[in-house]
C-alpha cells in the first residue's frame, strides 16, 4: 500500500507541537535567520537582483505594500518581497546548505516566512516555529525521493524540494486547515522546477526566489479556495513519480517523527561564497598556500574527491564570477594564488587574474572511494590536492567537511563576524548593529515588523566588527 504522504505532511504541518519550541531548535532557527538576512543584504545589489527588481513593479496601494525588501528597504507585497529577497539571498551562493536536501533550505524558507510574518504582524517565535516545520518537510521529501539521484539527474533541489517546504511553512504560519495544506502541497508540486544546467548563470539564484514566492502563493491559493489533488505527492503521476528515482515513501513519516531535523540534521554554514562541493578542496589548497607554495613552480595539480563530488562543479574553464563559483579548477587555483577565499574571490574581475588563469589548466580532477591522502574514512565528503612542482617535488593536503558543517558549526561569534562582513558591502541601507541585535532576539519579538522597520537607515555607514560584537554580546 502506498503511504498517504500528502496527508501525513499536512497533518504534521497543522499539528506538530512546536510551542514552546525546543531551545536547540530555536537557536538553530535564529542562526538561519541571521545568516540568510546577512547574505541577502550582501547580495542585494548584484546585477541579477537589480534586474529581477526592475521587472517586479510594486502592486496597488499601501495595503499591498506590507513586506520589506532587504535590497533597499522599500515596502512591497509579500510575494514580491519573497521573490526578491530569496534571489538576493542566493545571488552570492553564500547562503547555508543542507546535505540531506542537497540544496539550500534557509534561502527559500526565511524570505517567505519573513514576508508573511511582516504582512500579518506575527511574533518572532511563530516565525521560528514555521521555519523548523519547513526544514523538516524538506528533509522528509528529500529522504523519500531520494534527493541525491534527483539532483544528479539535473534538478535543483533548492527549488524543487524548497517550494514544498515553503508551502508547508507558510501554511503553518497562516493557520491553514489540513485539507487546505494538502491543496497547498499539490499546488506547490505544480510549481516545482529548477535546472542545474543553469548553475553558473544569473538565473540560478532566481530559483531560490521563485521557490520562496511560489511556496507562499501555493499556501495562499489554497487558503483562497483553489484546490489540488489531496493525494498529489504519492499519486501515480504526482510529485514523487515525476521527480523520484526508486522513491521510498515510507521514509516521509519516519523523518517527520524526528524532533527536530534542524537539530538532528542541521545546516552547513558557508565561510565563502561558492558551491559547497568545492569547499573541501578550497580549504586544502589554502593550507598548501600557507605552507609556502610558490605557484610559479607548479607543474601539475591533482584534485581527488568522493564519488559524485564532481557533479556540482560543472564549469571547468570559467570566464565569469558566477561560473567560478561552480568550478573546482578555479577555486583551487585561486586559493593557491591568494592563500585565502572570500567575497572578492568570485568576481568577474578576479576570474581573469593572470596568475590564477595560468594555474587553472594545470588542475586535473577525479573521483575515488578511497582518499589518496590521509585515512580511508571520511564524513560525507573529502578532497585532496596533490601538487607536483617543476623540479619533481611533491606537496599534498586534504580537506574534509568544512568548518561550518553541521557537526562542526561556526561559533556564534564567527557567524556574527560573517554577518558583519556582509554589512560592509557598498550600498547597504541597514544599521548592521541594530539588525543583528533584533535578529538575535527574534524569539522574544512580539511583532516582527519591528525587526526591519527599526533597523533601516537613510545613509550607509559600515558597522565596525566591534559594534557588531557589542550588539551580540548584549543579548
Amino acid at each position: 500500500m502506498i503511504p498517504p504522504v500528502t496527508r501525513q505532511i499536512a497533518e504534521f504541518v497543522a499539528a506538530a507541537p512546536t510551542h514552546p519550541l525546543h531551545a536547540d531548535a530555536a537557536r538553530m532557527a535564529v542562526r538561519a535567520f541571521v545568516d540568510t538576512v546577512g547574505v541577502a543584504v550582501a547580495g542585494a545589489h548584484e546585477p541579477v537582483v537589480s534586474a529581477a527588481q526592475s521587472v517586479m513593479v510594486p502592486e496597488g496601494g499601501s495595503s499591498h505594500r506590507a513586506a520589506t525588501l532587504l535590497t533597499n528597504g522599500e515596502r512591497v507585497s509579500a510575494a514580491h518581497a519573497a521573490l526578491i529577497n530569496g534571489t538576493a539571498g542566493h545571488a552570492l551562493d553564500f547562503d547555508d546548505h543542507l546535505s540531506d536536501v542537497n540544496g539550500h533550505p534557509s534561502v527559500v524558507l526565511v524570505p517567505a516566512i519573513l514576508a508573511s510574518g511582516e504582512e500579518n504582524g506575527l511574533s518572532g517565535s511563530a516565525m521560528l516555529e514555521a521555519y523548523v516545520v519547513g526544514h523538516q518537510v524538506m528533509c522528509a521529501v528529500s529522504e523519500a525521493l531520494p534527493v541525491r539521484p534527483h539532483w544528479a539527474h539535473g534538478w535543483h533541489a533548492t527549488e524543487t524540494v524548497g517550494v514544498l517546504g515553503v508551502a508547508a511553512a507558510v501554511a503553518r504560519l497562516e493557520g491553514l486547515t489540513i485539507r487546505e495544506i494538502q491543496s497547498a502541497l499539490g499546488i506547490a508540486a505544480s510549481m516545482a522546477a529548477g535546472s542545474r544546467q543553469n548553475c553558473g548563470f544569473s538565473v540560478k539564484p532566481v530559483h531560490a526566489g521563485m521557490a520562496a514566492m511560489n511556496g507562499l502563493l501555493a499556501a495562499r491559493f489554497a487558503a483562497a479556495g483553489i484546490d489540488a489533488d489531496p493525494d498529489q505527492l504519492e499519486a501515480p503521476i504526482g510529485f514523487f513519480h515525476l521527480f523520484g528515482d526508486d522513491s521510498d515513501l515510507s521514509k516521509v513519516e519516519s523523518v517527520l517523527g524526528e524532533r527536530w531535523t534542524v537539530t538532528t540534521r542541521g545546516l552547513n554554514v558557508k565561510r565563502y561564497p561558492a558551491c559547497y562541493a568545492v569547499h573541501p578542496a578550497g580549504d586544502a589548497a589554502v593550507d598548501l598556500a600557507k605552507a609556502g607554495l610558490n605557484t610559479r613552480d607548479v607543474a601539475a595539480i591533482k584534485v581527488t574527491v568522493q564519488p559524485t563530488g564532481l557533479t556540482g562543479p560543472i564549469h571547468h574553464r570559467p570566464t565569469t564570477g558566477n561560473q567560478a563559483k561552480f568550478s573546482m579548477e578555479y577555486t583551487v587555483a585561486a586559493a593557491l594564488v591568494d592563500g585565502r577565499l572570500g567575497l572578492d574571490t568570485f568576481t568577474d574581475t578576479h576570474v581573469i587574474d593572470e596568475k590564477i588563469q595560468h594555474l587553472v589548466p594545470l588542475v586535473d580532477t577525479c573521483e575515488s572511494t578511497t582518499p589518496p591522502v590521509g585515512p580511508g574514512e571520511y564524513e560525507k565528503w573529502y578532497a585532496t590536492v596533490q601538487i607536483t612542482t617543476k623540479n619533481g617535488e611533491k606537496m599534498q593536503a586534504r580537506g574534509d567537511m568544512p568548518h561550518g558543517y553541521t557537526l562542526d558549526p561556526l561559533t556564534d561569534r564567527e557567524l556574527d563576524d560573517k554577518f558583519g562582513e556582509c554589512m560592509t558591502v557598498p550600498g547597504v541601507v541597514w544599521d548592521g548593529t541594530e539588525l543583528l541585535a533584533r535578529l538575535r532576539n527574534l524569539e522574544h519579538c512580539t511583532n516582527v515588523r519591528e525587526v526591519l522597520a527599526e533597523s533601516i537607515r537613510t545613509h550607509y555607514f559600515p558597522s565596525s566588527p566591534t559594534e557588531l560584537e557589542s550588539a551580540s554580546t548584549a543579548l
